[in-house]
This record gives structure tokens, sequence and C-alpha cells, in this order.
């Protein structure tokens, strides 16, 4: 499938599941935009994806966490046809109700504030735009409660509704806003001891790509094995 003359958007493209994201959208042929506040690791990435076309990829330094630089990103961009929102984190504590507020606002943030901002900043600019997509990337924590992560669990599960409600927001716009939720662990380059029925990161990769193209609108789909493809 190809996404020659199109531009996408991977926020969360420097991590290492955005990493299988960002391969898969350049062997789409797509131009791709990758923001991270961390220079060292969108020098990383650079690294890593050395054999692909990185002529088509575009390395911002940007904290897209704080709305003010999310919108500066925003007007430093000429065209956008796609965004893919790769945003949170794992995060292991203390039983909620043993939690300070501190913690609360910090990994509700981290999970479910950063995909508001996201959205609010770049969902706009393409949703007039025939063919455009929003897909927004989360995990198993959504289904299942996980105690002592109830906080991504929480983060994770609002995250289903806030693209529903985008997406009921967007009905009579031609974008198209979707949740891959990838169920299982990701397969990474970190991860030594994995299993068979994992999904990788290039998994979620090809899945977003086919997102992109595909007529598919409003949906959380939930992605268990590499054996699930489009």
């Amino acid at each position: 499938m190809s996404l020659d003359t199109q531009t996408a958007l991977i926020t969360g493209g420097a991590g290492e599941v955005g990493e299988g994201i960002v391969r898969q959208f350049l062997r789409a042929g797509a131009t791709v935009i990758v923001p991270s506040r961390n220079e060292e690791r969108l020098n990383q990435l650079r690294t890593l994806l050395a054999n692909e076309d990185t002529d088509r990829l575009i390395t911002k330094q940007a904290d897209i966490s704080s709305i003010e630089c999310a919108e500066a990103l925003r007007d430093e961009i000429d065209e956008l046809h796609h965004v893919v929102a790769s945003l949170g984190g794992w995060w292991q504590g203390k039983p909620i109700v043993e939690l300070d507020l501190a913690t609360w606002h910090q990994v509700i943030d981290n999970g479910l504030t950063a995909h508001f901002i996201a959205a609010r900043t770049f969902l706009p600019v393409i949703a007039s735009q025939a063919g455009s997509s929003y897909t927004m990337i989360n995990g198993g924590g959504a289904l299942n409660p996980v105690p002592g992560s109830g906080l991504v669990s929480i983060s994770a599960a609002a995250q289903i509704m806030l693209q529903k409600v985008l997406a009921a927001e967007h009905q009579s716009q031609p974008v198209r806003v979707n949740t891959l939720l990838l169920a299982t662990p990701v397969k990474t380059r970190a991860r030594t001891q994995t299993a068979p029925e994992w999904v990788s990161a290039d998994d979620a990769g090809k899945y977003c790509v086919y997102l992109a193209q595909s007529d598919t609108d409003g949906e959380t789909i939930i992605f268990s094995n590499s054996n699930q493809t489009p």
C-alpha cells in the first residue's frame, strides 16, 4: 500500500513501539514527521532506521505535552494527511487508594492528557481533508484492571472514550478516527524475552498504514496477535 506524496505525523515515534510505526510508514512511501523533546532519542531513531529512506524522515525537537509547543510544531508543518498518536507508557506503583494527588496527575497526564493535547492540536488540521486519518495507539490495560498499575488502566479506558467522542464529533467530516489497541505486550528490540502470540512494533506499524488507507472509521480494533492482519 502506497502513501507516496502523503505526510504522517507520528507522535511518540521515537519510542520503541513508535519506531516500528515510523518504519512502516516510510516503507509505504510517506514523509514522516517525528517530534520528541529528547534530541538524543531522535538521533538514535535515525541510526536505527538507517536502512530505510530517511530522506523522508523529518525529526523535530519539540515537547508536545505542552499546548504552546505542540501548536508551534503544528505551525511549522506545511502539509499533513495522517496522525498516529503513540503516547503514554507503563507505570507500576501503589494501589489506587494509597496514591498521592501528584502521582495521579502525572500518570493521567502522561497517558490521557497527552492524547487530548495531540488531538486538540493536530486533528483540526486534517479534519476536512479527504482520505485523512487519526489513529490512537492504546494497550491491553484499557480492557483489564491491572493491580498496581491501575492508573494505566484508568487512563487507557478513558482514552477509548476520547477516541469515540472525537469520531462522533467528526462524523460529518472526511477524517477517520480510530483506536488500534495492542492487547498483548509488544515485541521490541529491547525485549529479549517475548512470546509467539505477542504483536510486534512493526505489526502495529503495518496496521496503522492499513488504517491510513482503509475506510475504517470510529472503531477500536483489538489487535491480539501477529497473525491478525488487515
